[in-house]
């Protein structure tokens, strides 16, 4: 009876009654196991939903499936994914439409590219655990879309309201703007180039001296060589030829008053020859200077690099030579004490062989014995001191009690009761902790009850396995006949096509050889066909005997995995037997 009344179902407090449909769509109340995991995801489950701004799950008169389904409907929605289904979601839904809407909600996941995998009866069955994910990255998702969203209107409102209203500082700055580009213009004018001279030969030139006769048309100089770290001009192949380059050009148009373009004077020549030259010694000078200052920084960063590691080499070697000289004292004492441990070594061996052996193992037996003593008669006197503190300290506490008021004593007496009732509540809740263990080690099934399952899972996959089987017949019976079916329905249409198309080609000759070549070719049409399906008939066969195969040696696997299954069964109960005669010939 005590067993009975401890499990009972009506004292069990994590055990609560739930509302489930059957298979008709009647409600039914059964037993739910309450979870603290499932109902803390279910907590934050509605938070969550409430937080996002869908707030049908404040409401305590609807069901949790309904504030579930709600709710997921809604963040779809609010996500403006384009799906091909309806997920129209209101109250007073039919079973069969909330099965409906929840397998369309778990359709559409997948194609959300939901990184978490849910089934519909886990919603159906109000698993948290599995729903709880998935609502948060649906509430995440439908967040950040709502806030891309809100981003986007923005600035589609702030572009419609530029285009019919501007601001005072705008209309300020627009103005501004047309004033400068009038000023802008004028100076653009004033520096646009201006060509001075032109070449009097086009002849082919290479792209090095066109750059160069390029920039002295319009008032330029000749590019200059680069330099090397000495100043000095790198390639002095590609210095140009400015007297070459003088030669072929002439003044424009514009500045001759002739009608042909006149050459240069010596004046201009020279002239464009000295500042060539001025141009070019300033940039070997800024050059070498540029050079000198960089190959100064080096010097310094180098010098600057091997100070530091200088400075670090110094110190690691101040280091090294402290530890040195502190292993050199170490090494000192300890051949000091090699040395005096060699003489002492040295000197009990004199001793030793003057000695009588036996007399000696006595002496050495009597001082292991000694030492022995030694150390047992300090445990001992330890162990003592121990004991004596203790009684020491139960003689002062009965002391300091007798010397207690009876009132005090009462008191006292009364806390040991309660100490002693608290001591007993824990032993009884560390023996309820270990029943509880021993149910669930009893609760672990055992060798038969696995080979119990076993069978069990063996019947249901064999019954699984013919179910498939039968049903794969099936659909392979159906292709066969909508392949016959089809090929007759070709047949019929093209024996209906010969029919109708003989009358006329019949006619003439010329509808006759037409007719004829027709049908030779549905004839050669035909051949093909049924070759092609010759062809799909081998490989079937070919791959049918491929599968006997691998069948066959899956079946002889299996029967070797059933021989060394009876086998190990065999040598289990051999050891069983010899374990049982182990003990009983123990006792």
């Amino acid at each position: 009876m005590a067993n009975k009344e401890i499990f009972s179902k009506h004292i069990k407090s994590n055990v609560k009654l739930a509302t489930r449909y059957d298979a008709e769509g009647r409600e039914v109340q059964v037993e739910r196991r309450e979870d603290t995991d499932a109902t803390a995801k279910e907590k934050e489950t509605f938070e969550l939903l409430i937080n996002a701004g869908y707030y049908r799950a404040c409401i305590k008169g609807l069901s949790a499936f309904d504030k579930v389904v709600g709710g997921m409907t809604w963040c779809i929605e609010c996500c403006d994914y384009d799906v091909d289904v309806d997920l129209l979601f209101h109250e007073n839904l039919t079973i069969g439409q909330k099965i409906s809407l929840v397998e369309k909600i778990v359709a559409v996941l997948p194609q959300m590219k939901c990184p978490f995998r849910i089934e519909p009866h886990q919603i159906q069955g109000l698993e948290f655990l599995s729903i709880h994910p998935v609502i948060q990255w649906l509430v995440k998702k439908s967040v950040e879309n709502r806030a891309e969203r809100n981003m986007r209107l923005k600035k589609f409102a702030i572009g419609q309201f530029h285009n019919d209203y501007q601001y005072k500082s705008d209309k300020q700055n627009l103005e501004k703007i047309r004033r400068a580009s009038v000023h802008i213009k004028k100076i653009q004018e004033i520096y646009n180039p201006v060509r001075q001279y032109q070449r009097k030969d086009t002849s082919e030139e290479d792209v090095r001296t066109k750059v160069h006769l390029t920039l002295l048309e319009y008032g330029g100089l000749p590019l200059v060589p680069s330099l090397d770290a000495e100043g000095q001009n790198k390639d002095k192949e590609t210095e140009p030829d400015i007297e070459k380059l003088l030669n072929n050009l002439v003044l424009t148009k514009e500045d001759s008053t002739v009608g042909s373009p006149q050459k240069l004077d010596h004046a201009t020549r020279t002239a464009l020859r000295k500042h060539y030259q001025e141009f070019k010694h300033e940039m070997e000078t800024d050059a070498k200077e540029l050079t000198e200052q960089n190959q100064i920084k080096a010097l310094e960063t180098t010098k600057h690099n091997l100070q530091s590691k200088l400075e670090r080499n110094q110190k690691d070697a101040k280091e090294v030579l402290e530890l040195l000289e502190k292993e050199r004292e170490q090494l000192a004492k300890e051949n000091a004490q090699k040395e005096e441990m060699e003489k002492q070594i040295e000197e009990f061996k004199k001793i030793e062989q003057t000695v009588d052996k036996g007399l000696l193992d006595k002496v050495q037996s009597l001082l292991k014995q000694h030492d022995d003593l030694k150390k047992e008669e300090s445990e001992f006197k330890e162990h003592c001191r121990k004991d004596l503190a203790a009684l020491q300290e139960q003689i002062d506490e009965l002391e300091a009690f007798n010397a207690q008021d009876p009132k005090e004593r009462e008191q006292a007496v009364a806390k040991e009761k309660e100490r002693i009732q608290i001591l007993k509540l824990q032993l009884a809740k560390r023996n309820r902790g270990i029943l509880a263990i021993q149910r669930q080690l009893d609760n672990t099934p055992d060798r038969t009850e696995l080979a119990q399952y076993q069978r069990r899972f063996h019947e249901l996959y064999n019954e699984m396995s013919a179910k498939h089987l039968e049903t794969k017949q099936y659909y392979t019976l159906f292709n066969t006949l909508n392949d016959q079916k089809r090929y007759m329905e070709k047949e019929l249409s093209l024996l209906n096509s010969i029919c109708e198309t003989f009358n006329e080609g019949m006619m003439t000759q010329h509808g006759r050889e037409e007719f004829i070549q027709q049908f030779e070719q549905i004839v050669h049409g035909v051949k093909q066909t049924e070759l092609k399906v010759k062809h799909k008939l081998m490989e079937e066969k070919k791959r049918r005997d491929a599968l006997n195969e691998e069948l066959q040696g899956l079946l002889e696997l299996q029967r070797q995995y059933a021989a060394a299954v009876k086998q190990l069964t065999i040598e289990c109960q051999k050891c069983e037997e010899l374990q049982q005669q182990l003990k009983s010939g123990r006792k």
